[in-house]
């Protein structure tokens, strides 16, 4: 696995782990090695940019999950993302390893009022347009029986971390502002429900195909970040419009947060896969107060 002390490769590490695997983590910053140990992985000094360090690490295994995003300082993320898929391909053809899943992302999507599926329109724009670059690096060279690629595409991945903890902490502070009326509505994923959808795709999704990674409830925007704001006790966060969100967030990123992704599992359900974490009413509170304990509460008398 490479990507494994990342936000989502902690959750793909335990997953695979806790279901008895040994699981290999590329690991090229020395001080991800204990969070990988702890989370059940085996780390192993190298870098995505680096054959030799790849096929070493690749020798022997029955699959390869490629999450890494960040590159060292300076560098390019794109190549992380695109070349490191043409090198994990190459590794995995001189290894002779089975399986490849890339994670990917739903902001590949092009918004719309109806339910996405894998074969819905795509829009890729900034780190999207990384993302699916990725993708298709990967299933040109996707050879059922020989090299068979997957692609996962989660959603919106929450939990202690990443996105999550920058939108909660900017919703306590007052800071965060939905662009539009929030009523376009995302669809989410619980952090650990993600890593146990990349290991439900590896051992039996289809070769070449795409699967979404979502709960099973998508929710307007609004919605969402009035619940989260409730939970810690903060004020309903403010709006600001989509002009004026383009003009100081850019335009990738402006659109992306306004778009419309109400997101379809039905294809990696049928993997036999199931969120633990159906709704993120069901998972945002016990999150929250873990995260920052005592918010939203009232001091006893």
């Amino acid at each position: 696995m490479v990507g494994a002390g990342g936000f989502l490769g902690r959750s793909a590490v335990r997953a695979f782990s806790s279901a008895g695997y040994e699981v290999r983590c590329l690991v090229r910053d020395p001080l991800k090695e204990a969070s990988v140990r702890e989370d059940g992985g085996t780390p192993l000094r190298g870098d995505i940019l680096d054959v030799d360090s790849l096929q070493r690490a690749a020798a022997g295994c029955s699959g390869i999950i490629h999450l890494a995003a960040n590159p060292s300082e300076g560098g390019d993320p794109g190549q992380v993302r695109v070349q490191g898929a043409r090198n994990l391909v190459e590794a995995a053809h001189r290894e002779r390893v089975p399986r490849l899943v890339i994670g990917s992302g739903y902001w590949v999507f092009r918004g719309q009022p109806a339910l996405i599926r894998e074969d819905s329109p795509v829009e890729p724009r900034g780190e999207s347009q990384t993302n699916y670059d990725t993708e298709r690096t990967g299933l040109e060279a996707n050879s059922p029986g020989e090299l068979e690629v997957l692609v996962v595409r989660p959603g919106m991945v929450y939990g202690n971390g990443s996105w999550f903890r920058n939108l909660a902490e900017s919703i306590r502070t007052g800071e965060y502002r939905v662009v539009g009326d929030g009523a376009n509505r995302w669809s989410f994923i619980d952090r650990w429900d993600a890593g146990t959808a990349l290991r439900a795709v590896l051992e039996s999704g289809a070769a070449g195909e795409v699967y979404n990674a979502v709960d099973d409830h998508p929710a307007p925007l609004r919605e969402f970040a009035d619940f989260v704001a409730a939970e810690l006790g903060a004020p309903s966060p403010r709006s600001i419009t989509l002009d004026a969100a383009v003009r100081e967030m850019g335009e990738a990123v402006a659109r992306h947060l306004a778009a419309d992704r109400p997101t379809s599992n039905d294809k990696l359900r049928r993997l036999g896969w199931r969120a633990q974490i159906p709704s993120y009413r069901d998972g945002i509170p016990g999150l929250l107060h873990a995260m920052f304990p005592g918010a939203g509460t009232t001091p006893s008398v």
